[in-house]
């Protein structure tokens, strides 16, 4: 009867375990397209620990400026200094006074450990180039936990305004609360400007990485589920010697 016990006790310890790190949609897929993504609806795909979801993208141009539709857009995943996520790259570019190009991207990230950790950090980078008075924006939003309306965060927002001094930014913030899941809203932006010389803008690429530290009530439980594991082995092998 004790050995049963230990047995049953044993596994339902290791079950659990598991369960904490399982994740149920497939693998993210390196170089697809947003549209693509966008088709994985609440489900979702897998990366570095995360689920990334309920993706949606809208597009604009003006005055000749290139329109990136969501096939236009490659998704690929990413893992820098500021954790892993993902990168979204296209040709949104503006060529000539005037010309502007934009591009909305929502999505939602969750951790996959069933709550043993939480999203505490957020890193955002972009690849741009401008000439004459042209200007490459990013600002980013965020909220959480999903679902949620995203709004400035951190505080102050992410917003990358390049110029020809400055093409290439990256930042990585604490957010103000740690959630086990945050909704995301991108604007990339760029705009030709109005200037008599040769303006232009262009961003062709944007990242999005995340951090986690442990949840405590986690650990808690994992460290119980540890001891009792630990318990269940040191009686049968007592068993065993007697």
């Amino acid at each position: 009867m004790t050995h049963k016990f230990n047995r049953v006790l044993l596994f339902s310890a290791c079950m659990a375990v598991i369960s904490m790190f399982t994740a149920a949609a497939d693998t993210c897929v390196n170089g697809g397209t947003l549209l693509s993504y966008e088709a994985l609806g609440s489900t979702g795909c897998t990366y570095g620990g995360y689920t990334f979801s309920n993706f949606s993208y809208t597009d604009a141009a003006t005055n000749g400026g290139n329109t990136v539709t969501g096939s236009g857009v490659n998704v690929f995943t990413a893992t820098n200094a500021y954790g892993s996520g993902l990168s979204f790259d296209g040709s949104w570019d503006a060529y000539g006074a005037g010309a502007t190009s934009d591009g909305d991207i929502t999505f939602v990230v969750t951790v996959n450990n069933g709550g043993a950790a939480t999203i505490t950090d957020a890193g955002v980078a972009q690849t741009a180039g401008v000439t004459g008075s042209g200007v490459a924006t990013v600002a980013e939003q965020g909220c959480g936990p999903a679902p949620c309306v995203p709004g400035s965060w951190p505080n102050p927002p992410f917003v990358f305004d390049a110029n020809s001094g400055s093409n290439n930014q990256s930042a990585s913030e604490t957010m103000i609360t740690p959630n086990g899941s945050v909704e995301v809203s991108k604007n990339i932006n760029v705009e030709a400007g109005t200037g008599s010389g040769y303006d232009a803008a262009t961003i062709s690429q944007v990242t999005d990485t995340f951090s986690t530290v442990p949840e405590p009530r986690a650990m808690s439980l994992l460290l119980g589920f540890g001891l009792l594991a630990g318990f269940a082995f040191r009686k049968k092998f007592q068993a065993d010697r007697a």
